[in-house]
């Protein structure tokens, strides 16, 4: 049964495929530009791709869908049944989405509300999943629109990358924020803070900065009622590493893992470690597991 409230949302939320299927989630993709190709996030170009890229030193940029993907995405939702709609984005600071969710509605056969979710990869990604799970239980759009906001604004995103450089390159980070952060070489503790990437602190080491992420997190996961973490990265040994601790810290939370999405990793590098953590409580992630995005315990 198609639920009457259709949920979209933007490649940056790095929900697996399949998850946004099973869920009913439609994502339209960023694009990553190499060169003079112009290729779409979770299509046309994956993660190890860009890894690969970047360590060539190719020069990559992104940018956000078009309007008429969005616009397209709206007409899917509608034929198949929806009778509004909620467009969930990453924050409006970090990128042009939200703007290109609004003008991609000016045709839409159905209501659309558009979300700046403030934040960006799985805490994003969690944020539409609550949404889409109201929707599944019968929620008007207003209220799946409350949920996801809800969502979005109990969440935290910390990472820790390897260089800031391509930050403030990519306009994500000003150049003071990256200067303070790239200090003595230190490694950057990086969180999502009103809907922009701020330098939370530094630490000298990688592992310690990793640690530091997590202990964020975990600090986090206390504060919430049902909290639900996620761990990303590019390297999949870290990853998993990284989930098991943070499982040790907060015993019995639920811990998903997966990449971070072509996109991200064109801006954060291969360096890459986030945590994120969302309170949750009507999200039942057992109607999900076990493939999001990686694995869950």
């Amino acid at each position: 049964m198609t639920a009457q409230v259709a949920v979209v949302t933007d490649s940056a939320a790095s929900l697996d495929a399949a998850v946004a299927a099973h869920t009913g989630i439609r994502v339209v993709p960023l694009r990553v530009i190499v060169g003079d190709r112009d290729l779409a996030e979770g299509i046309d170009v994956s993660p190890d791709e860009i890894v690969t890229l970047l360590e060539a030193r190719s020069r990559v940029s992104t940018s956000q869908p078009s309007p008429e993907a969005f616009a397209t995405a709206y007409r899917k939702a509608a034929d198949a049944g929806a009778q509004a709609i909620v467009a969930v984005t990453l924050s409006r600071a970090l990128s042009g989405s939200y703007v290109a969710a609004g003008a991609g509605t000016s045709d839409a056969a159905v209501p659309v509300t558009v979300v700046d979710s403030r934040t960006v990869a799985l805490a994003q990604g969690l944020a539409a999943l609550v949404g889409a799970a109201h929707a599944r239980a019968g929620a008007d759009a207003v209220a799946v629109a409350h949920a996801v906001r809800a969502a979005a604004e109990s969440s935290a995103c910390v990472f820790t990358v390897d260089s800031l450089e391509p930050l403030r390159r990519g306009g994500r980070l000003s150049g003071p924020a990256a200067a303070l952060g790239s200090a003595l070489s230190m490694r950057p503790i990086l969180v999502i803070e009103d809907g922009e990437i701020a330098v939370a602190s530094r630490v000298r080491t990688t592992r310690r900065a990793r640690e530091a992420v997590l202990a964020r997190i975990a600090d986090e996961c206390g504060r919430m009622r049902a909290p639900v973490a996620a761990v990303q990265g590019l390297d999949p040994v870290v990853v998993d590493e990284a989930a098991a601790r943070l499982r040790a810290l907060v015993p019995g939370v639920t811990v998903l893992t997966g990449s971070v999405g072509a996109v991200l990793a064109a801006h954060t590098g291969v360096g890459v470690l986030a945590a994120v953590a969302v309170d949750a409580p009507d999200l039942d992630v057992g109607h999900f597991a076990p493939t999001v995005p990686g694995s869950v315990d």
